[in-house]
């Protein structure tokens, strides 16, 4: 399973940098193995690249496998989605500039409204004139600050919308397995350029 798992995130990795989501060794993703484990990108990979060394498996307290690289500095975030919403098995994390500009746009809301674009289908909103808010959290330098606003927000609130979106960062998506994060991570791109376009 780890490397059908490492597989997958490798083929999607390739795609997302392909898109510009993942330069300059920025973004990463991970899958999980079981209930107390999950496979991550290792820091400071080219996410065009992968291989199977590329990869830490690490524990939902963010602690590495001896022998393995050491995981991206922001595995912190991925133990907190998986530590509290247990039927997620994928997070991916990439730098979308459209994600990034509507964040800034809509900083004083705290969230960016996307509503009645058929796209919205694809993280699970399928009625007429659907209307989802993809809520944004605040980006500290400070990672462990970084998960506690996270930690907020999923503590917080009911968790609809399978993503968050860091102020000017990118965001975090999951869903069931590496197939479902891809999809939810590729719908908000869609969804936040056609929001940054339709507003120029």
């Amino acid at each position: 399973m780890d490397d059908t798992l490492r597989a997958a995130l490798s083929r999607d990795a390739a795609d997302l940098y392909a898109l510009g989501w993942l330069l300059g060794t920025s973004g990463n993703l991970s899958a999980r193995i079981d209930h107390e484990r999950f496979v991550i990108t290792a820091s400071g990979r080219h996410k065009g690249r992968l291989t199977r060394e590329d990869f830490v498996v690490c524990d939902l307290s963010g602690e590495p496998r001896p022998g393995d690289p050491t995981p991206s500095a922001e595995t912190l975030l991925h133990c907190a989605i998986y530590a509290r919403l247990p039927d997620v098995g994928a997070v991916y994390h990439v730098h979308d500039p459209h994600a990034a500009l509507c964040s800034d746009r809509d900083a004083a809301a705290g969230h960016t409204t996307l509503a009645d674009v058929e796209m919205l289908k694809a993280l699970g909103f399928w009625d007429d004139g659907a209307r989802v808010d993809v809520p944004i959290i605040p980006n500290p330098a400070h990672i462990p600050s970084l998960r506690d606003h996270l930690v907020d927000h999923l503590d917080g609130h009911d968790v609809f919308v399978p993503a968050v979106n860091v102020l000017r960062h990118g965001t975090y998506a999951w869903g069931a397995t590496p197939f479902d994060a891809m999809r939810h991570t590729e719908a908000l791109g869609y969804l936040f350029e056609y929001s940054w376009k339709q507003r120029e």
